[in-house]
């Protein structure tokens, strides 16, 4: 018995250390969560390379220097889809090798012993559709740029260069790149020598001095001026732009020196790299990515006065910078910490924007993170490797606001410090970060991780309250309830909510109370027996959450008036959508002329568009001197009021550019008989990267007159010899005037093979379109049969006509 009793207390004793150790695995099955296996340890890599960008040739010699990390191995493999091996050496000596779908294995004559220091010598040639993009070569008209890029995340460098392209091994890299003199290169690490050669060629080096993962390396060939400055802690910070868009410069790298030095001193801990370089380029597929040391973007972030207030680089460059310490110096282990990676970066470009932009800016870009994650109706964990992309963004960045929340800026500042030192140019994975806090503030916060990280969603809250009184004591009684429906994914949530009482005569009492049972009853008392204005559950919006909270119209008014922060009363403004506009008009007016940040001037403007009587309060928006106010009341209109006409008309001069080609379509449809007018009025805009503006002006003067000329521009701007933006832009205006011609189904059919899906799409739409159309089926089909191209890419044309 004793026997008996004794197991069953080492049984419980074990089974409690187990319920106590950390994971950093989701409560839903997730295959991404264990790491790729590997059987070398990869040291360094050294590639030489060179190219024929015309024909898209890849052509290299690449060294890796390797260990191996079992007791002996007897094959090995490197990933290397539709590279072509012309010789292999392994430690000087040829090695046998075979060439497969994903890559090439390796047989070693005597296997590789564990410890031993290897290295492999690959001589070989591709031609990449993926990983590398060799943009403008081919353009029959010579009005593209000639660029030559890379993309390597997630795991597209395999496709330009044979290795271990998985970011569970780090290693230091080296390229040496030989190229045409008249170009300039950019690679990762400091630039060892630039020399020409005597071929009329020149070849730079590049070389890492720490290591990175293999997604990282990038090339960046094309024309380009460099500007250097420093941060405050002296790092080369080398700015590149196009020559002809000098006067773009500061536009572009607007607030670049700021943002480094509040991310260095915010982080605690010194940037990691020897320099650190920004190039553009044309055609980028996504916003930007950051290789390290050598951030590349798209050269739509390239920016004059005007489109700097449509769509600037300043958040993308303080994201693509927090990664340098958040997936370049640390790295996630497997798929499932890849949050680790985005979740930060997005964190620390919202928290940098608040140094450039203020306070009530930042609330709103948390306030859109909190939508953009609340509105996904896939609720996996943001630890789950194949969670939505609004989530390891938007919902991370915000689940670390919320810890930063719980423990105090300063100490959250400590235990990142102390997590990136602890891991310094390793890999990591959701436990680290958890460890670094835990023992930094000897704070327990698995009950956090195991809601925020681990688990999926967010609460939804019901509240009520009552202004309560019992004899002489009153007392305010918030009644809080958790309603979400709760499974094994998404539970009851716990977090320190705060609630303030607002009184008429502009004092306030609060209190904090953690929330965590599905019901909450909370008191605060009111002493001194005052009337209440409003009340706040969760000022600021602190929390993740949905919310219903019904007040009525006297106290969202108060809150309106009040409200200390720019959300709440942002919240009473929304709140009144549903509020005739008679009611509250002169509210709002009110409201417009107390506060200044856009959200709440462009939510009453937009709540009393086309009530006669609230004119001259949108007129005020029309003319308000915030840019945003102008572009959210023009983007929201739906019908233009001729007492306005005049004032939406000024819009067509405006400082921004998607304001402008929004007024000119809109005017034009309320006013046809002045669409002449609006048309001299913003003729010679260009607009932005995209045409934006002249593409409008095409589209609205060829359906006026009818002017082939105007048609055909339109057509031109779908070919190859413009990036993607402009093409896109100008395939939905011709399908808007369901114009088809040979020339625009052949630039069609050539983008929608396009690995830049935001081209490929567009087109593939337009095709799709015209084929829909009897007139156009048999001209389409003919092209596509006609077509020279062959294998895979005449299989994805003739799925166009599925």
């Amino acid at each position: 018995m004793k026997k008996i009793f004794t197991s069953l207390c080492l049984l419980a004793i074990s089974q409690a250390q187990l319920n106590a150790q950390h994971s950093h695995v989701s409560y839903q099955y997730d295959a991404g969560s264990s790491m790729r296996e590997h059987t070398l340890d990869f040291k360094r890599m050294k590639l030489q390379v060179a190219f024929e960008p015309e024909k898209g040739l890849v052509k290299g010699t690449i060294t890796h220097h390797f260990t191996a990390i079992r007791e002996q191995v007897d094959s090995f493999f490197l990933d290397g889809p539709g590279i072509k091996v012309k010789s292999a050496m392994l430690n000087g000596k040829q090695v046998d090798y075979k060439s497969l779908a994903e890559g090439i294995s390796f047989y070693p004559s005597a296997p590789l012993r564990y410890g031993s220091n290897d290295s492999l010598v690959i001589e070989y040639e591709a031609y990449p559709r993926r990983g590398i993009y060799f943009i403008g070569w081919n353009d029959p008209n010579n009005l593209s740029r000639k660029q030559i890029w890379t993309q390597g995340q997630g795991i597209d460098n395999r496709h330009w260069f044979p290795c271990y392209d998985t970011p569970n091994d780090k290693l230091i890299t080296e390229l040496i790149v030989t190229f045409g003199k008249e170009y300039k290169v950019l690679s990762n690490g400091v630039k060892l020598a630039e020399k020409e050669l005597k071929d009329g060629n020149k070849q730079w080096h590049y070389k890492m001095s720490k290591p990175h993962a293999s997604y990282l390396v990038m090339l960046g060939i094309g024309k380009y001026d460099i500007r250097e400055t420093r941060s405050a802690s002296g790092v080369p910070l080398r700015q590149w732009y196009y020559p002809e868009w000098k006067d773009r410069y500061d536009f572009t790298y607007k607030y670049n020196e700021k943002i480094f030095n509040f991310l260095e001193a915010e982080i605690g801990v010194p940037y990691g790299w020897e320099s650190y370089s920004q190039i553009p380029v044309q055609d980028f597929m996504y916003g930007a990515m950051e290789n390290t040391s050598a951030t590349l973007f798209g050269d739509f972030f390239q920016t004059d006065a005007l489109s700097y207030n449509d769509r600037n680089y300043v958040a993308v460059n303080a994201h693509e910078l927090a990664h340098q310490w958040f997936g370049d110096m640390i790295t996630a282990r497997s798929g499932n910490s890849h949050w680790l990676q985005e979740s930060f970066a997005t964190h620390y470009n919202i928290t940098a924007e608040r140094e450039c932009f203020g306070q009530d800016h930042f609330d709103w870009a948390r306030r859109t993170a909190y939508l953009a994650a609340i509105n996904i109706t896939d609720k996996k964990s943001i630890s789950h490797s194949q969670t939505p992309t609004a989530l390891i963004y938007q919902k991370g960045s915000v689940v670390l606001e919320m810890l930063k929340y719980v423990t105090g800026r300063a100490a959250f500042n400590r235990s990142v410090k102390r997590y990136l030192l602890a891991h310094k140019y390793e890999n990591v994975d959701s436990d680290d970060l958890l460890n670094a806090f835990e023992d930094e503030l000897g704070m327990p916060l698995d009950w956090f991780w195991n809601q925020w990280v681990l688990r999926g969603g967010e609460p939804d809250y019901n509240v009520s309250y009552d202004d309560i009184s019992t004899g002489k004591n009153r007392a305010t009684q918030i009644t809080v309830t958790q309603t979400h429906q709760t499974n094994e994914i998404v539970q009851l949530f716990r977090m320190p909510i705060a609630f303030e009482v607002h009184y008429t005569d502009g004092t306030s009492d609060k209190t904090s109370v953690t929330i965590e049972k599905e019901t909450h009853v909370v008191k605060i008392a009111n002493t001194r027996n005052k009337d209440i204005a409003f009340v706040l559950f969760d000022p600021n919006s602190q929390v993740l959450k949905t919310v219903t909270f019904e007040k009525p119209f006297e106290m969202l008014k108060a809150q309106a008036l009040s409200a200390p922060h720019m959300l709440d009363r942002y919240d009473a403004v929304y709140a009144m959508r549903s509020i005739a506009a008679d009611k509250k008009r002169e509210l709002m007016k009110q409201v417009y002329e107390a506060n200044t940040y856009h959200a709440i001037k462009t939510e009453i403007a937009t709540q009393l568009l086309g009530d006669k009587g609230s004119e001259h309060i949108v007129r005020m928006a029309l003319r308000d001197k915030n840019v945003q106010v102008r572009k959210g009341v023009i983007s929201n209109t739906k019908n233009i009021e001729t007492a306005l006409l005049a004032d939406y008309e000024l819009l067509l001069k405006d400082s921004s550019y998607v304001t402008i080609a929004t007024a000119l379509e809109k005017l034009c449809i309320a006013a046809p008989a002045n669409t002449t007018k609006y048309l001299a009025a913003t003729k010679g805009i260009e607009g932005t990267n995209g045409k934006n503006v002249l593409i409008k002006w095409l589209e609205i003067a060829a359906a006026e007159s009818g002017d082939i000329n105007h048609i055909n521009q339109l057509v031109s701007y779908t070919s190859g010899s413009y990036e993607f933006i402009t093409r896109g832009n100008a395939m939905a205006a011709l399908r808007r005037l369901n114009h088809c011609d040979t020339a625009l189904i052949a630039n069609c059919l050539t983008a929608s093979l396009s690995s830049n899906g935001r081209l490929a799409g567009p087109a593939a739409e337009t095709v799709k379109y015209f084929y829909a159309q009897h007139k156009y089926k048999k001209q389409i089909a003919d092209a596509i049969a006609n077509s020279s191209v062959t294998g895979k890419d005449k299989e994805a044309l003739g799925r166009l006509l599925n």
